[in-house]
Formats: structure tokens, sequence, C-alpha cells
């Protein structure tokens, strides 16, 4: 009888330790939520991780070993670069975007590695910029149009020099734009007719990877006979990596069309941006940003009695060709700078010409507005903010 209630003793404690080890292993789990935020608050990735509550792995190496992670040891600590595939806009070509790390809604004062592992905790990473609104306007509207609008300006009938100038230096510094090549898109055939066609030939060619021998050979026989030739003349030279004579340059600086207006200053400003070293050219550069500041008003600057969102962008490109911010106080009228006044104009990421007109202006204002927005941008996103000239092939 002894030996029966031992041995029923033995079981029942048996019984009741694999109760204890079975209750004690879910105690001894804990978890955390992870998730990936993107600027507009959208949520893009988000899991439950389950870990070990007796784990002596910090925060970050559970985490790694829960979710994809690409990251970069530094000496001052670890950078979360992306999570589960999803990284900051423009990843790898500027700093504009970042992942900042939350807990529980709040950011973190340190880093990855120094976080406190705790049960129930959300660790947030939201993506975070010091772009104000305006700039991120910019952003917005360049990627948008070129998602929804590039095929209408680049066909194999007539390609527009703004656009395709723009996209190739967007491409060609890293940014997410379409690579220009006869593979991908067709272009309009090139002619030399005329210093127009030549100028336009010329930006395709560059645009395109096309050879550029035939346009050099018609560059040196080309003779300008007016303001606005001279300057698509001197920007084909630039295109085409020939260089202007001393006279072409000086035919620019020593007069102005005789119905001078804002578009021409700008353009001109863009053409002659390479020479600012000359001391001519910098006085003549002066008159220019004077007539211009005497065209500003809080829509724009004003062209032929209104102000206009072509008008508007010419001045811009001219200015960030010249390294000058088009949204500096100079530039700036009732609070309203260059950059905001051409978001008064936008429609759908095109572009009217007035601001009274109902519809966008898609032939004329919206491909220039594009092309200075992302000049504006190439100069605003790099350090030091270098003249960024669309006509001047990157290096």
């Amino acid at each position: 009888m002894k030996k029966v209630w031992l041995t029923g003793l033995i079981l029942l404690s048996i019984v009741l330790l694999a109760g204890c080890q079975e209750e004690n292993t879910e105690v001894l789990s804990g978890t955390f939520d992870v998730e990936v935020v993107d600027l507009s608050g959208d949520v893009l990735f988000s899991e439950e991780v389950t870990y070990d509550l007796m784990t002596e792995d910090s925060l970050f190496q559970v985490l790694d070993q829960a979710v994809d992670l690409d990251y970069t040891v530094f000496d001052l600590g670890t950078l979360v670069n992306g999570i589960e595939g999803h990284y900051p806009k423009e990843y790898g070509v500027t700093y504009n975007y970042w992942y900042s790390i939350y807990v529980d809604d709040v950011m973190s004062s340190v880093g990855i590695d120094e976080i406190e592992l705790l049960d129930g905790m959300t660790v947030s990473f939201k993506e975070s910029t010091m772009l104000d609104e305006t700039d991120l306007w910019v952003d917005d509207v360049i990627y948008a149009f070129i998602e929804e609008y590039t095929d209408l300006y680049i066909t194999a009938e007539a390609t527009s020099y703004h656009v395709v100038s723009a996209i190739k230096q967007m491409f060609d510094r890293g940014y997410e734009a379409p690579e220009l090549n006869v593979a991908n898109y067709q272009h309009a055939a090139l002619s030399d007719d005329t210093i127009a066609n030549l100028f336009k030939s010329s930006v395709t060619a560059y645009g395109f990877g096309l050879p550029t021998t035939t346009l050099e050979t018609s560059l040196t026989t080309m003779v300008s006979t007016n303001h606005y030739d001279s300057v698509s003349l001197l920007n084909a030279y630039h295109l085409l990596g020939v260089e202007p004579s001393a006279a072409q340059i000086d035919s620019l600086i020593e007069s102005t069309p005789t119905y001078m207006d804002a578009d021409y200053a700008g353009m001109v400003l863009n053409a002659l941006s390479p020479y600012q070293e000359d001391s001519d050219v910098q006085l003549f550069v002066e008159d220019m940003l004077t007539y211009i500041e005497d065209h500003l008003t809080s829509s724009g600057v004003e062209s032929w009695g209104n102000p206009n969102a072509s008008s508007t962008a010419a001045v811009v490109l001219g200015l960030v060709a010249s390294g000058i911010n088009p949204r500096s106080s100079t530039f700036t009228t009732e609070e309203t700078d260059l950059i905001e006044a051409l978001k008064l104009y936008e429609v759908n990421a095109t572009f009217k010409y007035l601001l009274a007109d109902e519809q966008a202006d898609l032939a004329f204002s919206t491909p220039q507005v594009f092309a200075a927005l992302v000049a504006y941008k190439l100069y605003r996103d790099v350090w030091g903010n270098p003249a960024t000239n669309l006509f001047v092939p990157y290096q």
C-alpha cells in the first residue's frame, strides 16, 4: 500500500512539474512589434517578433535575427538603411530622407544598438526629412511627371528638349529616372538646318547617346543673326563639348534684344553660366539679375504684362545655372519665392501658363517648369549648391 501511495505521489509530482514547465515556457516568451512607416504615415511593413525573455541579446540582435535588415556599422553606432526591402526615398543618392527610430511613438534619443529590449514595445522606423513643404512638393511633382507624362514628351515624332535634358541629368546622377536609349525610347530625327534645330538635336544626341560628328561639323558653320539664336548656339557648343570663340560670348554681353523680357534674361544667364569667372560676364549677369528683380511679383516673374509659369521657369533655370538660389530672399516677394510661385500654377503635375487659365499648358509651360524644378532639385541636393546647368553634360 505504501508503495502504491509513493508511486502515485511520484506520478503526481511529474504531472505538476510538467505543468509548471509548460507554464514557465509561456512566461519566458516575450513579443514586440516592428513596423516601417513612410513619410505619409502609411505602414509599409509590420510584424510581431517573439523572443526569449531570458535572452541576453540586445534589441538590435533580436531584430536582426527576426527580419531582413540592411545596416551599416560605424564607430559611433549602427545605421539601419532598410527593412524588409523598404528604403527611404532616394536612398543611396541623397540624404534628404532617412529612417528615424521611434519606441512606442516617441522618437528614440539613442541609436538602435542602445535601445532596451522590453516586452510589448513597438519599434517604428519612420521615414523622415528636413525638407520643407515646398521642397517636398518639388520632389513629388517631379516623380509624378516622370511616371505619368514622360512618354508624352518623348516620341518618334518629337522630343521635348526640356524633358530630355532634365531626365538625362537625373539618370546620370543616380536618381530614379528612365534611361534614355534607342532600346527603351523612340526619339525624333536629328536636324541641323537651323540653329534652333541644331540645338534641339544636340540635346537629343546628348540624351540618347547618339553620334554627334555631323552636328559638330554643322556647329562650326552656323552664324547667329539674333540674340535668341546666339543663346541656342552657345548651348549647343556646351552640349557637344566644343569651345566657342570669345566673339560668340561677347556678342551676348554687349547688347540685349530690342524687345527685352524676363525669359531672355533667364535664357542668357543659362547660356553664359560656364563663363562666370570672366569679369565682363559678371557685370552683364548683374544687369540681368537686376532686371529680373525688377519684374518679380508674388505670382512669379512678369513678362509682357503678366506673371506666368514659363517666364518664371526660364528665370529659375538661369539662376540655378548661375549657382543662385531661386528661393533666396532676393527672389522672394510677399513671402513667396520663385519655386513657391511655380507651385501656384500646378495642375496634377502639369502647369498652367497664367494663374487665371482653367487648363494646363501642356505644350509650353509644363515641360519648361518640369525642367526648372529638376534643375533646382539637382542644385539643392548637392552640398554647397553648385551651379547646375541642364545643358552642360554631367561629369
